[in-house]
């Protein structure tokens, strides 16, 4: 989809002192590897438009109630990378795309500590935000006694959010969720963002004026957090760019042992929204004969010419030989449609000159329009075992909210049959003359699914003269040598289906020679 959003007004959003940093938070991990030994991991998160941040980082371990120093860690840079910011509607400006360092080092004698440890790590700077001043990144951890029974490793939140921004006045989850490695419970709160420390006590970021911990993202917004999975529920009423910090604490028997945060960077955007597609006035039933071959086009449009719009067409056809596809292409190379639509005064609309390509086998995609091809060929005696068959077409496109407005349209397919009926011929006469020289049942009311057929002639005196299993017999009036029977009078027992019909019959039959 292609979405036109105030790029103007987020380049605004985004001048930075080039001497700094910018970081924009991260997180520190510990796994626990032995009694008294860990890997440390580390991310951080800053804007490319900052200072960059090379070589190797430490900060310090002290005792989480005392403060006393325990140990100092030095993690060295393993891997950097850009997130991949954006999707179809949205692709961020330059000088907003964030940077993830990720570093690790080792610590091999981390004393037992009642206490447990706290770990922090500050560096310069984050940029000014909307609902808070500038200020250091300040990460934190609380990690308990490496005496603690079977040990404790850090829960580790999910990567940086790839969809990095707000929609004004719309709500949406930003997904701060970690995973226990331990299997321990976890619960989560907003808490203020972590500046740096004096004398191991946190400084918290200063809120912007109209901004506080019960108002995080200004006047006439929303900002809560669902305590037990992590989703932080925001909607922001203005523009601007916003930190939020969540915290992950860690509990073992309702007892905590632990704790992280992290700060993650938002921006709140005037999105475009899109308008809902929607399907063209094809019939919602689709009558097709049973031994024939029926086609039909679904088509769908989005008012927004030029979204990219997909239709997904699912049917329980499929697996009876049905097919959904594109037509011949046209000569410019792209497709032409028509349907049946009473409100046409030709009964007939159409859709020419379509670019649409199929991506998967039941999914299409095109700008603005988008068409494809249900054909069946209804050869399949199966298909007459199943009470009814649908063609469900489901089209959307992609909001700026990331949401998918769809729209549904659902085609009934009731299977027509032949009617049938057969009659029973009382008098042949086999004699070589092109004229009822044969004693059979009515050709063209064979069904050739369900039809199954005995049929028995006997002569006067009891004895079977003729007898056949298939339902399209013929018989010429010759016992089973092939030697012409007399003329005369004959008994036929008819028992099976035929024409779809059960059949149980007894008659006379009259030879003539």
């Amino acid at each position: 989809m292609k979405k036109i959003l105030l790029l103007l007004t987020l380049v605004s959003l985004f001048s930075f002192n080039s001497n700094a940093t910018h970081g924009v938070g991260g997180d520190i991990r510990f796994v626990q590897t032995g009694p008294n030994s860990y890997t440390v991991y580390a991310r951080l998160f800053r804007f490319l438009s900052g200072a960059n941040l090379t070589g190797p980082q430490t900060f310090d371990i002290r005792d989480q109630v005392t403060c006393a120093f325990g140990t100092s860690v030095t993690v060295n840079e393993v891997n950097r990378f850009v997130i991949p910011f954006g999707d179809e509607c949205y692709t961020p400006p330059t000088g907003s795309e964030v940077e993830q360092i990720e570093y690790t080092g080792t610590i091999a004698n981390l004393p037992n500590n009642p206490n447990g440890y706290k770990v922090m790590w500050d560096l310069c700077c984050r940029p000014t935000l909307t609902n808070m001043g500038a200020g250091n990144v300040g990460l934190y951890t609380h990690i308990p006694d490496p005496a603690l029974a079977q040990g404790n490793s850090t829960p580790r939140f999910v990567d940086y959010p790839t969809d990095g921004y707000f929609c004004v006045n719309n709500l949406k989850c930003i997904n701060f969720a970690a995973v226990d490695p331990d299997g321990d419970s976890l619960s989560y709160e907003l808490v203020n963002p972590i500046e740096d420390w004096t004398n191991c006590v946190p400084n918290y970021l200063a809120f912007s004026p109209g901004y506080n911990m019960q108002n995080i993202l200004g006047p006439g917004s929303s900002c809560t957090i669902d305590a037990v999975t992590g989703c932080v529920w925001a909607r922001p009423a203005q523009l601007g760019t916003y930190t939020i910090s969540v915290k992950c604490t860690e509990w073992r028997n309702g007892v905590r042992i632990g704790e992280l945060i992290r700060d993650l960077q938002y921006y709140a955007l005037n999105c475009s929204y899109n308008t809902l597609p929607s399907f063209e006035n094809f019939p919602t039933v689709q009558v097709l004969s049973f031994d024939d071959e029926g086609c039909f086009d679904i088509v769908a449009s989005d008012r927004d010419a030029q979204d990219t719009f997909f239709i997904s067409i699912l049917s329980n056809a499929y697996d009876f030989g049905a097919t959904i596809s594109l037509p011949t292409p046209n000569a410019a190379g792209n497709y032409d449609f028509e349907w049946e639509d009473a409100t046409m005064a030709s009964g007939i609309d159409t859709a020419n000159n379509v670019n649409v390509t199929q991506i998967t086998a039941t999914e299409f995609m095109g700008d603005g329009t988008v068409g494809a091809r249900f054909c069946w060929n209804l050869d399949n005696c199966d298909i007459l075992t199943v009470d009814s068959f649908y063609v469900e077409a489901l089209g959307y496109s992609i909001g700026c909210d990331a949401s998918k407005d769809t729209v549904r349209s659902r085609v009934s397919i009731p299977i027509q049959r032949a009617t049938y009926s057969y009659n029973v011929p009382n008098v042949f006469s086999p004699n070589g003359d092109g004229v009822n020289d044969l004693f059979y049942l009515k050709k063209d009311a064979y069904d050739r699914c369900y039809d199954a057929l005995n049929i028995r002639v006997y002569n006067r005196w009891g004895q079977l003269v003729y007898e056949s299993e298939d339902a399209k017999f013929e018989w010429d009036g010759n016992d089973e040598s092939g030697n012409p029977l007399s003329a005369g009078s004959y008994f036929v027992i008819l028992q099976g289906y035929y024409g779809g019909e059960e059949v149980t019959q007894n008659f006379p039959l009259t030879l003539f020679r």
